[in-house]
């Protein structure tokens, strides 16, 4: 009994996998997967073999475990990614909004949605089975860490997973190291001409909360973004600026780059001038820092940074 045909048998809803308790299976002989749905405990036979990945992060996990997949999102592809482009894959709408007709027609055995994509749930639900595997962006290494070694388990992928696991520890203690030692830092977020500060509690937040970054500002009313102006920022007198230019990301017309915006922060001629490292725009905007490989890439990116400071 496969995935679809559970479904027929209960009412239809989100599958919810239950990180903490899926059975793995080896490649030989598929073993059973216990997963919830609807808050009733299921037995999958078999992992589902026609899947969407509606998520750019959760896309280069399946990628770097070498897990295929059929349908895939219109997106705006950072390199490493950039095979999903091709016309092979089937393309099932917006990273916000899936094709009902394209899901209708290819008739997938489980669409797998992100943070973005999980706002079409109740719809995509009533056309396949469905999973919710949004990222924790409050321990967000972590979240990365649990996923990959469950779709490893569920695929019979426990060494490749296994290996990017212990990259991401060795990595991430590497990057602590340099942190611990680099003093205060501001994150920003640039776009329509704003500088706008992100703290510990936004979806960025792992990089104070888990790379050790300590930070500049910490009143974030709500945990919200804070509009800054360049002297707000001369104020708060980081060592490190962290910026994402969201406009870069989403490659908007006409936008200002976020070094024009910095130009003179990047100028000011003080004893303690704030060095700024611009972070890959798509890994942090359109990944929200996830996935493995872009996980990597942009810790490796931070130390290396830290690392050559001046």
């Amino acid at each position: 009994m496969n995935l679809r045909t559970l479904k027929m048998k209960k009412t239809v809803g989100v599958v919810v996998l239950s990180l903490a308790g899926l059975v793995g299976c080896v490649s030989t002989a598929p073993m059973a997967i216990t997963a919830q749905y609807a808050g009733q405990s299921m037995i999958l036979q078999a992992p589902p073999q026609k899947v969407v990945v509606q998520d750019l992060a959760l896309l280069d996990i399946f990628q770097s475990l070498a897990i295929p997949v059929a349908g895939v999102p219109s997106a705006r592809y950072p390199q490493f990614l950039a095979q999903y482009e091709a016309n092979s894959y089937v393309k099932t709408g917006s990273l916000f909004e899936p094709d009902e007709q394209v899901l209708r027609e290819l008739n997938p055995d489980l669409i797998v949605v992100g943070r973005r994509s999980s706002r079409a749930l109740e719809t995509v639900q009533q056309l396949a089975p469905t999973v919710d595997l949004s990222f924790d962006q409050a321990h967000l290494v972590q979240s990365v860490k649990q996923i990959t070694q469950r779709l490893g388990q569920w695929y019979g992928k426990e060494q490749r997973a296994a290996h990017y696991i212990e990259r991401l520890d060795t990595q991430l203690a590497a990057l602590r190291q340099a942190t611990a030692q680099a003093g205060t830092g501001l994150l920003l977020l640039t776009t329509n001409n704003k500088l706008i500060a992100q703290g510990p509690q936004s979806r960025y937040g792992v990089i104070f909360n888990e790379f050790g970054v300590q930070p500049a500002l910490t009143d974030f009313p709500e945990g919200k973004g804070v509009e800054l102006s360049i002297e707000d920022i001369e104020r708060i007198n980081p060592d490190w600026i962290y910026v994402i230019d969201r406009d870069a990301a989403v490659n908007k017309a006409d936008a200002t780059p976020a070094q024009q915006l910095l130009k003179t922060v990047e100028q000011t001629q003080t004893e303690r001038q704030p060095q700024i490292i611009y972070l890959d725009p798509a890994h942090w905007y359109l990944l929200d820092g996830a996935g493995l490989e872009a996980l990597l890439q942009n810790m490796q990116q931070i130390q290396k940074a830290l690392q050559h400071s001046k």
